[in-house]
């Protein structure tokens, strides 16, 4: 207990005391037997008492003496040089295990046994987990067991109950590092830029207790010219701080190579995680999603900032005035068949405004559309070209969302928003098309049948989707959950009409292009696919290795539709060749660069999990040992039945002595 639970146990058993001998003493009569009865009563009170202040008790003790089995700690983190200048903690342990009978490698879901002198040269697991390792000692018999590790374990808990569960008593050697460490947790950038565009990075940076204030971030390129530099506090164990840099993209379209890194004047033994690459596609103007505006709204004003959240680049917006096509934020006039051609090449096409007046060129653009988004306006009836789809004329009256949520592909993002506080829309329209989903329902003055307020469905391999009524904005006016609704209504459509736009590139693009240690490089092929094949080589001018290396194949793999190719290979840089076949014949292919990083995020410093409340260090000989945690005594049943014992034992002794 704490010095103030102590200071407070005193003084009860004091204030315990004078009562029990105030009242059987002075108010009762003095009759024999009264003391047995003021000792059940004293005994009560002060059993309640150290039930209030909860004390801790071993769950469990025996006699330990050495151990049964020895489980040594084989996850990456292990493989951190133990000092400035010296060779690994790995090696360390391995060097400590010469004697040995065997040894069990824990870190991953499965435990492997291992003789001396045969352990890997590696660690050879990215986790570290102890509750496997601990389980399979116990089923192996053994009793007691020996922990070698560098504390950073991610399931101590788990295992410090499993331990209890099954009885094992544990002995810990820490080989903890003494040296300040410090690393990059993550790096979040944009993935497609504009030539000549402020590039804005987030870089996340850990620190273990260092020697210094704040700790400095730069960007470098792959020629090491520091492009981005900015200092930042450097952040608490087991923490990160947020450092945030901006460069200018420049140079010749294509992807490049940048690199986060930690610039200090005091080295750092490990290094793998003070560098992280990264890399940017950069473009002389990327494909951007277009929204065209036909009429004066607040519509586009809320709904941009949500578009941009489902695309890969910002939306370009366009406004339809006096003939005259004017480019938003900037307000810049730009020519209409300018907007017409970047419309064509768009992902999405958004047209709001769009009805039966809809200029010509507005019409031609719907009909070539392969993904379309259209809000109308207007007062009659309409039918989008080249799409089998016909809107209605519009109703009047107020319309609200209804808490029936439909079946669709973005019903988990809307559920759970209280329809009771949006406000009403306006000017419902029905949608006649095939092949359709509705994601909300409306209410005409929350009665009566219900009607879409949006309704999305396919052409083949389009995608469209038409909003049926006027007014969203009302939702996102405000802040609260209209405007949470707006959101996920909005970036959800727009997810849903983006997702698959290319069978081709796509589907040859990795799912990341860069991955720590110890993940594979991961392709999906597409299901109109019949087949998708990935060969990968060397990138020579990254890795500077000899040119020689680039003609041999490192890895190739073969998927069938929806299949997911899995490349496992050693850190460095690499570039693929992915060509999709449909039909037996080739119709896509896409090369780029990839890359497995040196750093895994076992690397990272942080705060050591401790083994303090599992085990005891015991130094030879018989000793006594912890089998499990301790637990409070309020958290055991038999103090409680203790309690009930005494004062039924007190009032059956003052009814054997004549006392009320």
């Amino acid at each position: 207990m704490t010095p103030f639970k102590w200071i407070l146990l005193t003084f009860g058993v004091g204030l315990i005391s004078a009562y029990v001998y105030w009242w059987y003493g002075m108010r009762e009569e003095p009759v024999r037997g009264r003391a047995l009865a003021a000792t059940f009563r004293a005994l009560a009170l002060l059993l309640l008492l150290l039930l209030l202040l909860n004390p801790s008790f071993p769950a469990g003790w025996r006699a330990a003496a050495t151990s049964d089995v020895v489980i040594l700690d084989a996850s990456f983190s292990m493989s951190r040089p133990a000092g400035l200048g010296s060779s690994s903690i790995w090696q360390a342990a391995r060097d400590s295990m010469i004697e040995a009978d065997g040894v069990w490698l824990f870190g991953g879901a499965d435990p492997q046994f291992s003789v001396a002198d045969s352990l890997p040269l590696e660690p050879i697991y990215y986790e570290t987990r102890l509750t496997p390792a601990i389980r399979s000692s116990a089923l192996a018999g053994a009793r007691t067991v020996r922990v070698i590790t560098d504390d950073r374990i991610a399931d101590v808990a788990e295992a410090a109950d499993e331990a209890r569960r099954q009885g094992i008593g544990l002995f810990v050697t820490s080989l903890r590092t003494e040296y300040e460490e410090s690393g990059i947790s993550e790096i979040v950038t944009p993935s497609i830029v504009r030539s000549g565009d402020t590039v804005s990075v987030r870089v996340d940076v850990v620190a273990s207790a260092a020697w210094m204030d704040t700790l400095r971030v730069e960007i470098v390129d792959d020629v090491e010219n520091v492009r981005a530099s900015v200092l930042v506090e450097r952040p608490g164990a087991g923490r990160f701080a947020p450092a945030r840099l901006a460069f200018v993209a420049s140079g010749r379209p294509g992807y490049q190579r940048f690199e986060a890194r930690l610039a200090s004047d005091r080295p750092d033994p490990e290094t793998r995680d003070d560098r992280r690459p990264f890399y940017l596609r950069i473009e002389e103007r990327p494909i951007s999603p277009v929204l065209i505006s036909l009429v004066p709204d607040w519509e586009p004003s809320f709904l941009l900032p949500n578009l941009d959240r489902a695309s890969d680049t910002p939306v370009d917006a366009y406004f339809w005035l006096a003939d005259s096509l004017i480019s938003l934020p900037m307000y810049i006039a730009t020519p209409v068949a300018e907007v017409q051609r970047r419309a064509r090449q768009a992902p999405l096409l958004i047209l709001h405004g769009y009805g039966s007046d809809a200029p010509t060129w507005v019409q031609d653009l719907a009909r070539r559309a392969t993904r379309l988004l259209v809000l109308p306006t207007g007062v009659r009836a309409f039918e989008l070209p080249g799409w089998n789809v016909s809107v209605g004329s519009p109703a009047s009256g107020e319309w609200y969302a209804s808490a029936e949520l439909p079946a669709s592909p973005i019903a988990l993002q809307l559920s759970g928003f209280p329809e009771d506080q949006l406000a009403p829309l306006l000017r419902v329209r029905t949608v006649d098309a095939d092949r359709t989903w509705e994601p909300l329902l409306l209410l005409r003055m929350r009665r009566g049948e219900a009607t879409p307020a949006l309704v999305a469905g396919r052409a083949g391999n389009r995608r469209w989707a038409v909003a049926t009524a006027e007014g969203y904005w009302r939702w996102a006016f405000r802040q609260g959950a209209g405007r949470q609704l707006y959101r996920a209504l909005w970036t959800g459509v727009a997810g849903w009409l983006l997702e698959g736009r290319s069978s081709g590139e796509a589907g040859l693009q990795p799912l990341q292009r860069v991955v720590e240690r110890g993940q594979p490089l991961r392709w999906v092929a597409p299901a109109a696919l019949d087949s998708l094949i990935v060969e990968m080589n060397r990138d020579v001018l990254n890795a500077g290795s000899a040119p020689q290396d680039a003609e041999s194949e490192v890895w190739r793999g073969v998927a069938g539709p929806g299949d997911t190719l899995s490349a496992w290979t050693d850190p460095g840089p690499y570039q693929y060749v992915a060509r999709a076949f449909s039909g037996g014949r080739l119709v896509a292919e896409l090369e780029g660069p990839a890359e497995v990083e040196e750093y895994a995020s076992e690397l990272l410093p942080g705060a050591d999990a401790s083994l303090g409340e599992l085990a005891t260090e015991v130094d030879g000989g018989a000793a006594f040992e912890r089998a499990g945690r301790s637990k409070g005594l309020a958290a055991l049943g038999w103090p409680y039945l203790v309690v009930i014992v005494l004062f039924c034992a007190e009032w059956a002794v003052r009814r054997f002595v004549g006392l009320r």
